[in-house]
Order: structure tokens, then C-alpha cells, then sequence
């Protein structure tokens, strides 16, 4: 059997993964939509195959960095349109899986500039290793009025099945 992570390994995984994904992509993201017209910087945080589900119907693949692209040019369009300014984070809960992934969920509130909100989410994001950069490889999302992950996605634990 090959060693687990060490609790050392996974701390460090935690910062790294909690500093790229709030300190580096959600900045970036935030500035993107609000600035420019241009959703390839999209390519430096996500990956291709990407896998995407929410309440439109089963997961679906975007195969190619292309149709991650397009699928992400749609969120930022819709979002343009409304008036985003920026995104509040509500709630948020970081799972590591191991030294080369986790997951983060999140409750995101995004706004206009006079605070009204265009939407609030939850989503849940898959961060893996792929050589040395982290990328997200799949995404989990629902519309919310909630504060709370607990609430939305609760957690549940199954005994001994």
C-alpha cells in the first residue's frame, strides 16, 4: 500500500489550495467580469474536461479548454448584463482530499454596485493537482437564499454502510 498524506502534507495543501483558489482566482474573477470583455484568462484556474452540474439537467462535459471557455464566457455575459461589481463570499468550507486536491464550497453573493444582489449561489468546486498548477475539474452548483452550507448541503454521514 502506498503512505497517505502526512497532516503536514495536507496543511500545506490547505494553504496552498485556500490562497490560489480566494487569494488568486476569486480577485482575478472579480476583476474580469466587471473590466473586461475577455473569459480566457479562465484557461489559468480551469481545465478541460471540465465537468459541470446544476438544476438545468444531468452533468454534462465540456471536453475541450474551448468549451470550458464558451461555458464560462455564458456566466460571465449573464453577469455583465445584470451589473455585477462584486462577489461576497457567505460561507465557504474546504475539504482536502489529499497533497494533490480538495474541494471548496461556497456560498457566493453577487452584486451590483449599489449592493442589490444579481444571484446568490452555491457551488462546489473539485481542485486537482494536474502536473505542478492547481485547476478546478469540475463544478457543483445551485441557486440559494441561504447563509448557510449547512443548510443548503448538509452533512451526512451514513453508519457503517
Amino acid at each position: 500500500m502506498t503512505p497517505s498524506s502526512t497532516r503536514l502534507e495536507l496543511d500545506e495543501t490547505y494553504l496552498e489550495i485556500t490562497d490560489w483558489f480566494f487569494g488568486n482566482y476569486l480577485p482575478r474573477w472579480v476583476t474580469a467580469v466587471e473590466e473586461t470583455d475577455d473569459a480566457s484568462f479562465i484557461g489559468d484556474y480551469w481545465t478541460a474536461p471540465l465537468w459541470v452540474g446544476d438544476e438545468s439537467g444531468p452533468v454534462s462535459l465540456a471536453p475541450t479548454a474551448q468549451d470550458v471557455t464558451a461555458w464560462f464566457q455564458a456566466t460571465f455575459d449573464r453577469l455583465k448584463a445584470a451589473g455585477y461589481t462584486r462577489t461576497v463570499v457567505v460561507d465557504n468550507r474546504v475539504t482536502i482530499f489529499n497533497k494533490h486536491g480538495g474541494a471548496i464550497d461556497a456560498i457566493w453573493s453577487r452584486l451590483r454596485a449599489d449592493e442589490s444582489e444579481i444571484e446568490r449561489i452555491a457551488v462546489h468546486f473539485v481542485i486537482a493537482r494536474r502536473g505542478e498548477e492547481l485547476r478546478i475539474v469540475a463544478i457543483e452548483a445551485t441557486f440559494t437564499d441561504s447563509d448557510s452550507l449547512d443548510e443548503v448541503w448538509p452533512i451526512r454521514r451514513s453508519e457503517g454502510r
